[in-house]
């Protein structure tokens, strides 16, 4: 890996892989400008009836002429690797090459669309071919498809392994360190910013400035922030970062949260604080799958919700729905992590909730003169760098625990 010492064990294993590019290659992906991905799309292009391949028996039982059920089976057959519908989630999944995306968009229906009309044009009589194209056979054909058994999923598959990190260039078993390729059947709905590479000086450099040269406490940060890759919570622990401002808190936390990519979730205060409403169930089901999740605390003095915070860090399933969706269970694999200004008033909580709570100071503030408005532009450089720094603190993580 170029810019790296090769005695570098992680780098070692993350080379051994040939799957890593150079650090200034790694592909980088916003979460808001990430292109669409054109794998569903070329399918839609080479739709055609089927000639000689290989059926399973759902195939061979698929009923004569251009029925529902049939067609229904026709696009099961053509979309078994790359479509999956939840019913209790109410939605479909799409595989885009590197994950599984919530459908968002109405492709899986769009998709249905293709299959009537290709078989509407294969049709003798314009009478029967108006029918199947038409937006009552469309509706039904899809929802015949959502049953089928080589596309029903359901919500405990996805993002199931705790140890495994998808990221654009393949999956890090964060056990070891080495990466592997990303693959259908490993069911990641989430995905990092960038692949792990290369080197971070200028991060090194503002990690040393914000922490006033406290070396302990940037091992300490390295291990927090690669034990939160980890779907893991046999910590029960919430980070609270605290300080007045010009500390750098703010940077460290946005660029953290910026490199995990659909890993991190952004959270209301309300979530963690007591309230005389109660908190929409669909607030929880948005952190299925997220390993790190971030607040701001906006208000001093405010009491937290202990009865949900021992729920959240505690490691039981968690109840949640989607709008308008049934119920549903997931085991929680993200760490807390709130930022403040002040340090957090425990003296009302018990001790369990105390125990809980890893207060991080950020004492050091940063003079007008040595503020640079370009840091986060010069930090994102180095994503690929920070996140393989993020997984040596996980393995080191795993060493001391």
């Amino acid at each position: 890996m170029k810019g790296v010492a090769a005695k570098d064990p992680l780098d070692a294993k993350l080379r051994g892989t040939n799957l890593l590019h150079e650090a200034d290659a790694a592909p980088r992906i916003s979460k808001s400008e990430r292109p669409p991905e054109n794998t569903l799309a070329d399918k839609v292009a080479v739709i055609r009836p089927r000639e000689n391949s290989a059926v399973s028996q759902l195939d061979v039982d698929r009923p004569s002429g251009f029925s529902d059920e049939a067609l229904a089976l026709d696009f099961a057959h053509y979309h078994r690797d790359d479509l999956r519908y939840v019913a209790i989630w109410g939605k479909w999944l799409l595989w885009s090459g590197t994950q599984w995306r919530a459908d968002d968009t109405l492709m899986a229906f769009d998709l249905v669309r293709h299959v009537c009309r290709d078989a509407a044009a294969r049709c003798k009589t314009e009478r029967l071919s108006t029918t199947i194209a038409s937006a009552k056979t469309v509706a039904a054909v899809e929802r015949l498809a959502k049953a089928d058994r080589r596309l029903a999923a359901t919500s405990d598959q996805w993002d199931a392994d705790a140890w495994a990190l998808n990221t654009p260039a393949g999956l890090v078993d964060l056990r070891t360190g080495i990466l592997k390729p990303s693959l259908p059947s490993d069911y990641n709905t989430r995905l990092t910013t960038v692949a792990p590479g290369g080197s971070c000086p200028i991060f090194r450099d503002f990690l040393n400035r914000i922490t006033g040269g406290d070396k302990e406490l940037q091992k300490f940060l390295q291990r927090a922030f690669g034990y939160a890759l980890t779907g893991s919570v046999q910590e029960h622990a919430l980070l609270f970062f605290y300080g007045t401002g010009a500390n750098g808190k703010s940077v460290l936390l946005k660029t953290i949260s910026d490199i995990l990519g659909d890993y991190h979730q952004q959270a209301p205060i309300e979530t963690f604080t007591a309230s005389i409403h109660q908190r929409h169930e669909t607030e929880l089901a948005a952190l299925r799958g997220a390993r790190l999740v971030t607040a701001v605390e906006t208000e001093e003095g405010r009491r937290w919700a202990e009865a949900r915070i021992k729920t959240l860090t505690g490691g039981d399933k968690i109840s949640a729905r989607f709008m308008r969706q049934d119920y549903f269970q997931f085991d929680p694999q993200f760490k807390l992590v709130i930022a403040g200004n002040h340090k957090p008033g425990l003296r009302t909580v018990d001790e369990a909730i105390r125990r809980r709570f890893h207060l991080v100071p950020f004492a050091v503030t940063i003079p007008p003169a040595e503020r640079d408005p370009d840091l986060t532009t010069k930090l994102q450089s180095e994503w690929p760098g920070i996140l393989k720094w993020m997984i040596e603190g996980c393995l080191e993580w795993q060493r001391r625990s």
